[in-house]
């Protein structure tokens, strides 16, 4: 599927937007193993990291582009006069992150009238970063691309999210898997690693950053009940209505038939700020 990229931010300088979202993941780093943590009123767990991690992105942001819009899951919702909304997840994972385990990181997506036109994400621990802006998915600068096999077997990979046990009935004969990172997940299907992710229901900021790493790899998301993924419903911090797959589009197809919901979340109030 081919979106359009009429409207990639020529006056973004990528070497820049990576630079500060290491320097983010260096703050993060910092607490690393260190922080104790809090209960949001989704009863999410948050750290002071998450706050510091974000209040540095939004400075630097807003001073390179002070005419935009923010969005951030720690922040809120900060409203520019351009037409572009920079989405911000200081550290997806923050469950991972807090527990000590390696699989969590900063994305930051760039929409353009709510149409994902770039986005880099970045596993500090793991030294990854994914990034799209243009006709290239990017994994440490290599090009990427998603599972185009059309076949599964016992060895294939699919992630889900930690409650899958509890929320799906899923009829897949290969290998499950919970990383803890929305963001991740998305990424390792862009690369080809997984052949889908189960994403339960998503927020911008958790998509925002590797949405057009995964659609130019190849791929897509899926709302399971197969009402289209409206990104501008999603502004001001509201969930996704729907479980959202990510695959390519056989794989869509294929786990969309075999992924039953037993258990939805109720739809939380939504952010803004």
């Amino acid at each position: 599927m081919n979106y359009p990229l009429d409207d990639l931010p020529d006056d973004v300088d990528f070497r820049w937007l990576e630079e500060i979202v290491q320097a983010a993941g260096d703050i993060a780093i910092k607490h690393f193993r260190q922080v104790k943590t809090a209960r949001k009123a989704d009863n999410t767990v948050v750290t002071i990291a998450d706050r510091e991690v974000e209040a540095f992105l939004r400075d630097a942001l807003l001073q390179a582009f002070p005419a935009d819009s923010l969005l951030g899951e720690e922040l809120g919702a900060q409203r520019g006069n351009s037409r572009r909304l920079w989405a911000i997840d200081p550290i997806d994972g923050t469950a991972a992150y807090a527990a000590g385990l390696p699989v969590w990181g900063v994305s930051v997506g760039i929409l353009q009238d709510w149409e994902p036109v770039a986005g880099i994400f970045y596993l500090p621990l793991l030294k990854e970063l994914y990034l799209s802006h243009g006709n290239d998915a990017l994994f440490n600068g290599q090009s990427i691309h998603v599972d185009a096999s059309n076949h599964i077997d016992d060895e294939a990979f699919l992630s889900v999210t930690s409650a899958a046990h509890r929320k799906y009935r899923i009829d897949f004969i290969g290998k499950t898997r919970a990383l803890g990172s929305t963001a991740a997940n998305i990424c390792y299907v862009a690369r080809g690693t997984a052949v889908a992710a189960l994403l339960g229901r998503p927020s911008l900021w958790d998509i925002a950053g590797v949405l057009p790493t995964l659609r130019v790899a190849g791929g897509d998301l899926r709302c399971l009940s197969g009402r289209p993924l409206d990104l501008a419903a999603l502004a001001d911090g509201h969930k996704c209505p729907d479980p959202v797959l990510a695959g390519a589009p056989w794989a869509l197809d294929y786990f969309s038939r075999r992924i039953e919901v037993l258990q939805q979340d109720p739809l939380p109030k939504s952010k803004s700020g």
